[in-house]
């Protein structure tokens, strides 16, 4: 059995190597609601991870990832808190990425499907980073 520490550790790992092919640089940041600091040129980006083994359910599968903070009461995240937050399928080693201003709810599910698009990682990334460079 993993721990959820090692999952959430893969996930981190698993980010920071597709950003690195996106041609960023990352750095490992153990802070508060930030865990990778990409750059690019002197463009700086905090990255929170989220990570989620599958699931199998009677009548449904796939990831479920906890998208808010705070251990009794939840709260959605800010820009002050990250700019960018990667939700890690780790068994398809697949990332979706969302602006800070993309996360409207605490809790997000996706399907097997949604990240066996080859291309989910790349568009994902360029409609978060379009979104943070129009801040």
């Amino acid at each position: 059995m993993i721990t959820e520490t090692t999952v959430g550790l893969i996930g981190e790992y698993l980010t920071a190597a597709s950003l690195l092919q996106m041609g960023w640089r990352v750095s490992l940041a153990a802070q508060d609601k930030v865990d990778l600091l990409a750059w690019s040129g002197q463009e700086f980006i905090r990255v929170q991870c989220k990570s989620s083994q599958s699931y199998q359910r009677k009548s449904s599968s796939g990831y479920q990832f906890q998208l808010g903070s705070g251990s009794k009461k939840k709260i959605l995240p800010t820009v002050e808190d990250y700019d960018m937050l990667a939700c890690c399928a780790i068994n398809q080693r697949r990332i979706v990425f969302f602006a800070t201003e993309q996360v409207q709810q605490y809790t997000k599910r996706f399907t097997y499907r949604y990240f066996e698009n080859p291309d989910v990682e790349e568009d994902s990334f360029n409609k978060a980073i379009e979104i943070i460079r129009g801040r």
